[in-house]
């Protein structure tokens, strides 16, 4: 690979990363267009039911001026006609591309065993270059194909000495603006985000995304095996729509009271008295979200971390120390014990911990 290469392969990353969040359950796809070493054209895929990348790019100029140009693209182009949008290989050839570079294989196999020979046939020199910034921003799309369940990525913030709240679970505001600003920006990039009846009802958080005076709602699960979660809760005002994940014997009239048009009620089986997360993660798989922020208590999180159902953790450390009299994060001292830690980051005066899970 060139260095021209992989400077039009990033651009086409940072165009892919603008509608992060907003795809699925389409992966988001960034294109660029070159022709005698120059960018005549650029796309990227707004939404699902929406043009993809390349029809966005290729819209965009004449087809006098596409014939003979590369493309660059993010994602292999999808060679099959899909319930909302056509093939792009055809346009493609159509259009008379000479050449496609994309970085990452669709996991998709209508896609990955046949878009590649449908090209050459036509003609169209095409070939992979993958990057490892790309092969990560596609880790869940590839993790959804595999396990047909979100990729989970779970934030937590504590204290010096490891407590995530007060005596009684009194809340206390822990981390500052910048790492406020960095929860966002993850609920922004996530197709959905979870939490629990407890977190809900302590803290009666918004769940949304607050990012330059943008507000945007996003879909939201809540864990609560006994439909604990008050009516009054902002979430039923701020959220997209909220499925509520409780035990399946519970009481048609503890039910009837939820009833509600954006939310919707799912009886999951219960392990140990707790909700079956496997079960959780495969509902979720189904409404075919590729990216689930977590964002509840230590409990929670630790029962992700012990269940092997976490791939990604974030933990904010606040420069507090709270005392004995507080609540402990965790109870498993093993909690990461499988967890590959990477290279921390700074986020205004608290630190920000990465985990990964194989």
């Amino acid at each position: 690979m060139n260095n021209l290469d992989i400077t039009y392969l990033q651009q086409a990353l940072e165009l892919a990363k603008l509608r992060r969040g907003f795809c699925a359950p389409n992966p988001c796809v960034g294109a660029v267009l070159v022709k005698d070493g120059k960018v005549i054209a650029s796309g990227y895929h707004l939404a699902s039911g929406s043009a993809h990348a390349e029809v966005e790019a290729l819209n965009k100029i004449d087809a006098s001026v596409a014939k003979g140009a590369t493309l660059y693209v993010t994602l292999q182009p999808c060679c099959h006609t899909a319930k909302k949008t056509p093939p792009c290989t055809q346009l493609l050839i159509a259009k008379k591309i000479a050449k496609v570079v994309y970085a990452f294989r669709d996991p998709n196999p209508a896609v990955s065993d046949h878009s590649d020979q449908q090209l050459q046939q036509a003609g169209i020199v095409c070939t992979q270059q993958s990057l490892p910034e790309i092969d990560d921003f596609y880790a869940s799309y590839q993790f959804w194909w595999k396990h047909q369940q979100p990729f989970v990525t779970a934030k937590l913030a504590i204290s010096l000495d490891g407590k995530v709240a007060g005596q009684h679970g009194q809340r206390i505001q822990l981390t500052g603006e910048a790492a406020q600003r960095f929860t966002h920006q993850q609920r922004q990039r996530a197709d959905a985000i979870l939490s629990t009846a407890k977190t809900i009802s302590n803290d009666n958080p918004l769940l949304n995304v607050r990012i330059d005076n943008a507000t945007i709602s996003k879909p939201l699960y809540i864990l609560d095996s006994e439909l604990n979660t008050p009516l009054s809760a902002h979430v039923f005002n701020t959220a997209k729509k909220i499925t509520l994940f409780h035990k399946m014997d519970l009481s048609s009239k503890k039910q009837i009271e939820y009833h509600r048009d954006n939310v919707q009620l799912v009886g999951i089986k219960t392990n140990l008295a707790s909700l079956n997360l496997d079960d959780v993660l495969k509902h979720i798989g189904q409404d075919r979200h590729h990216d689930l922020w977590v964002e509840a208590g230590g409990h929670c999180f630790q029962s992700f971390a012990q269940n092997q159902l976490l791939q990604r953790a974030f933990i904010y450390v606040a420069p507090l120390w709270l005392g004995q009299d507080a609540q402990n994060a965790f109870t498993d001292p093993q909690v990461f014990s499988k967890a590959k830690p990477a290279a921390p980051i700074l986020l205004g005066p608290d630190s920000c911990f990465i985990f990964n899970w194989p």
